[in-house]
């Protein structure tokens, strides 16, 4: 004999195994997306303090620019 109930808490369960798949899923995929589009940014800010900081020169930035293009 079952319980009426049975059915539908595994039903209810079976949806929650799903959405939190799905949840876990998209937070990984936001997680790649942020750190691919950081990856860039970073480098030019990176590059701006290093020049404000005296650490590189204009020079440098020409020829860093000029292997990024290849």
């Amino acid at each position: 004999m079952t319980c009426p109930y049975a059915a539908e808490a595994n039903r209810l369960h079976a949806e929650i195994d799903q959405l939190t798949t799905v949840h876990r899923t998209a937070a990984r995929l936001a997680r790649s997306l942020t750190e691919h589009l950081a990856d860039e940014p970073f480098r030019l800010a990176d590059q701006l303090a290093g020049l404000l900081e005296g650490r590189l020169e204009p020079e440098a930035l020409d020829e860093g620019a000029g292997e990024a293009a290849v």
